[in-house]
């Protein structure tokens, strides 16, 4: 059994001092909180409060996740790191592709890629993405960055991405796990 720490809504001064503390205590890893933007106002309620209401978001800091990842990494030696999730389909999976790579490549493969969907319509918006086909651009986005990530040139051809045969370099030497929040 693996133990993992997770952290959200922090200072962010404390997350490197969080991730050493979490390897000194022996966890085997720590999860990396991930959102894009706060809107001023929203017609979604989130489900995990009473009132449907997201005011306990305000002015949290949340940092790019792969950026953090790639900060406790370096201070750390021995614990493994998992986004918590990536919203992957309002992101380019090219480039999460390459961040998700380099990233698991530079720190001998310690970088596990937790991805899903974002409930927030606004995240949609806000990148130019349609939210009501988040579920099959998803599935695509999952396929292109596992194609990417396991080396070799890779073509994808779907509904949403279009990619000619292209690889990244430098990729990790195992498969990268893509963990579905």
């Amino acid at each position: 059994m693996k133990f993992h720490y997770a952290e959200s809504m922090t200072a962010i001064d404390n997350y490197l001092p969080l991730a050493k503390a979490a390897e000194e205590l022996g966890y085997d890893g720590f999860l990396i909180p991930d959102s894009l933007i706060y809107p001023k106002a929203s017609d979604t309620a989130y489900s995990y409060t009473e009132d449907g209401g997201r005011s306990f978001l305000e002015n949290k800091a949340f940092v790019e996740s792969f950026i953090l990842a790639a900060a406790m990494v370096g201070a750390t030696s021995r614990i493994e790191f998992t986004t918590n999730v990536v919203k992957l389909p309002v992101r380019p999976p090219l480039y999460s592709a390459k961040l998700a790579s380099s990233i698991a490549a530079l720190t001998n493969n310690r970088f596990n890629l937790g991805v899903g969907l974002s409930v927030w319509p606004e995240d949609y918006k806000a990148m130019g993405v349609d939210f009501a086909k988040r579920g099959k651009r998803f599935d695509e986005c999952i396929d292109i960055v596992r194609g990417l990530c396991a080396g070799g040139y890779f073509e994808y051809h779907g509904e949403f991405y279009d990619l000619d045969p292209v690889k990244l370099n430098p990729i990790p030497t195992k498969p990268l796990p893509i963990l579905i929040g």
